[in-house]
């Protein structure tokens, strides 16, 4: 996988026997991606809008792929 992106990654989950995928955080890097996605699967994080803990589920890296994307995304970051 190509590892350089200009505009981000987003860490995405699925859990089982469901089709959708959420964002759960967005980064700058692909090593602090990969870096999270290996804490969640061994650490399993609360859901931000429930507060269970996510279980059963299967963590993906994507990138975000354009400009239009990345504002959308990057928009409601505290930061």
């Amino acid at each position: 996988m190509n590892t350089e992106n200009r505009y981000g990654y987003k860490v995405c989950y699925r859990r089982q026997g469901r089709n959708r995928l959420k964002v759960h955080l967005i980064t700058n890097t692909y090593d602090g991606a990969v870096w999270r996605v290996r804490w969640y699967e061994t650490h399993s994080p609360p859901d931000r809008r429930t507060g269970k803990s996510i279980e059963n589920a299967a963590w993906l890296i994507l990138p975000i792929t354009t400009l239009a994307e990345y504002r959308l995304r990057w928009r409601g970051c505290p930061f």
